[in-house]
């Protein structure tokens, strides 16, 4: 077997390096793929409101890995069985939505993290052959090796978000701006850079740095990144597959006169 040639999303990360990541929505491979060559270094695949099922979540972590990014997924609410799937098939980290307790916490390290942490099941059959590796190896990395982001998305996650980011498995927590600025606001507003979710966001690095975890997050807008990147956010989600297609189609049909 060969083994991975480049350096793992969360080796690279475990070195203090940033990490910008595309947002994939749509089920094509093509289109991931392309946002990969554009030079992405990661794309989060959503499978939570985006349109991919299990098959196409299938093509497009190859096709992420064609284009030489890390495949992340974000896992359906609830379904920690595609979420597990999803590693096997070789997702580098998965995010898992609304995760509000440190009892839903625990049932997401329970399905995704190998014993002792955990309880996944055995059959990483295309991650050792990925990582060049061979089963007991692949036991001793896996859990390192492919991370478990908590989604705090809310304001009951936001308050637990200490005893959930100090949890053995949870690699780090992921901020969901758009959900956290709804909580914040009791429903009134949808607004991802209201005060509440930039306060949101240093209480979050603050917790993740307390426990010597990952702080990430999505950015709807350069202006958002920028406040996760000034917090110490170590991964940023941006834009989406299909905000970029539509961004250029507005930009060339601008240019064509149209």
């Amino acid at each position: 077997m060969s083994a991975k040639a480049s350096p793992t999303l969360a080796s690279r990360l475990a070195a203090g390096e940033f990490i910008l990541s595309g947002w994939a929505q749509l089920s094509d491979p093509l289109s991931i793929e392309a946002i990969a060559r554009a030079g992405f270094s990661a794309i989060c695949m959503d499978c939570q409101h985006g349109y991919a099922g299990y098959e196409a979540t299938k093509a497009n972590v190859l096709a992420c890995a064609a284009g030489g990014a890390a495949p992340i997924v974000r896992m359906p609410h609830g379904d920690f069985a595609f979420a597990a799937r999803a590693l096997d098939l070789g997702a580098e980290a998965v995010i898992a939505p609304m995760i509000n307790s440190v009892a839903d916490a625990k049932r997401f390290v329970e399905a995704v993290k190998y014993p002792p942490l955990g309880e996944r099941s055995w059959g990483p059959a295309r991650m050792m052959h990925v990582w060049g590796t061979d089963a007991n190896t692949w036991v001793g990395q896996g859990n390192s090796t492919q991370l478990a982001l908590a989604m705090c998305e809310t304001r009951e996650a936001l308050e637990a978000a200490d005893d959930i980011v100090a949890i053995e498995g949870i690699d780090g927590l992921f901020i969901g701006p758009a959900d956290m600025s709804m909580s914040m606001s009791a429903g009134s507003s949808m607004n991802p850079e209201d005060d509440s979710v930039l306060d949101a966001i240093k209480a979050v690095a603050k917790a993740c740095k307390a426990h010597g975890k990952l702080a990430t997050g999505y950015a709807q807008t350069p202006k958002l990144a920028d406040a996760y990147r000034e917090a110490g956010f170590a991964l940023v989600c941006c834009g989406s597959d299909y905000g970029f297609i539509r961004a250029g189609a507005a930009g060339a049909l601008k240019s064509f006169g149209g």
